[in-house]
């Protein structure tokens, strides 16, 4: 996962995930069902980018 789409990204459904957490959405009829949506997506890109990531510095290492 490129760098450039993956920080912002995992920034923005951090602070989405963290409001519905903290119970900013209440009373909005469609937040439960896309607050969890955004919280398994998180939970996805998160391994995703930090899998890329790790596997970048294993490269560089290799390298020398």
């Amino acid at each position: 996962m490129n760098r450039l789409t993956a920080l912002p990204l995992f920034g923005f459904l951090s602070v989405f995930g963290v409001l519905y957490v903290a119970g900013a959405f209440d009373g909005v009829p469609a937040a439960d069902r896309v607050g969890g949506f955004v919280l398994g997506l998180l939970a996805v890109v998160a391994l995703v980018a930090g899998y890329s990531f790790a596997r970048g510095y294993r490269g560089d290492e290799a390298g020398e």
